[in-house]
C-alpha cells in the first residue's frame, strides 16, 4: 500500500514531472523520491565537456616530451577517447608522431606496440601487471590523479614503467551554476 501521499498529490507530481521532461515510473517511485538525499550523474557530457584531456604527466626518470611522443605515436592508431586525449596533448605541443608497428589493442585493456624500436605498453595497472610491468614506482602519482577524479594511464617503455598520464573530462562552464541551482532546490 502507498504511504501518506494521496492519489491526487501523486497525479500532480507525475504531471509536474512530465511537464519538466521527467518520466516517473510509478507512484511508489515518486514516494521513495522524497527520501533521496544524493544525486549521482554518470553520463559523459552531462556535467562535463565530453572531451577527455591530459591534465598532467608524471614520469619516472624519463623525458616527459619524449614519453608523450612515444605514447601519442602508439595511441594514434587507437579509437579510444583516452587515446585521443594523449594524441591531442602531443598535437598541442606540436610533437611530430611516427608510425608504430606491431600495434595491438586488447579490448578494454590498453595498447601495445613498437615505436622507434622501443616496446611500448599503455593502460591501467592491471593490464601492465599482466604484461609483467611493475608500476609501483608511479603508483602514488597515479593514486593522487585518481583522487582528483582523473583516470591514470600508465606507460611502460621496454618493460619499465616510465610515466603515468592523468586524463580528465573538464567540467562545463555551466556546471557550477547548475549544481548550485540543484542544491538550492
Amino acid at each position: 500500500a502507498l504511504g501518506l501521499a494521496t492519489p491526487m498529490s501523486i497525479m500532480a507530481g507525475v504531471g509536474r514531472g512530465a511537464g519538466a521532461g521527467v518520466l516517473i515510473k510509478s507512484a511508489e517511485a515518486l514516494e521513495h523520491f522524497e527520501k533521496v538525499d544524493t544525486l549521482v550523474l554518470d553520463k559523459t557530457g552531462t556535467l562535463t565537456e565530453g572531451k577527455p584531456a591530459v591534465v598532467a604527466i608524471s614520469t619516472n626518470e624519463f623525458d616527459e616530451t619524449e614519453l608523450l611522443r612515444l605514447a601519442a605515436s602508439l595511441e594514434n592508431r587507437s579509437e579510444h577517447p583516452l587515446a585521443h586525449a594523449i594524441v591531442s596533448a602531443a598535437a598541442a605541443r606540436s610533437i611530430t608522431l611516427v608510425e608504430p608497428s606491431e600495434f595491438d589493442s586488447p579490448t578494454g585493456k590498453g595498447v601495445v606496440g613498437m615505436v622507434d624500436g622501443k616496446r611500448l605498453a599503455l593502460g591501467a595497472e592491471r593490464y601492465l601487471a599482466e604484461l609483467g610491468v611493475n608500476v609501483s614506482p608511479l603508483s602514488d602519482s597515479a593514486e593522487a590523479m585518481r583522487a582528483d577524479g582523473a583516470t591514470a594511464i600508465y606507460a611502460a617503455v621496454d618493460g619499465i614503467v616510465r610515466g603515468v598520464f592523468s586524463i580528465a573530462d573538464p567540467l562545463k562552464a555551466t556546471t557550477p551554476e547548475a549544481l548550485a541551482a540543484l542544491r538550492a532546490q
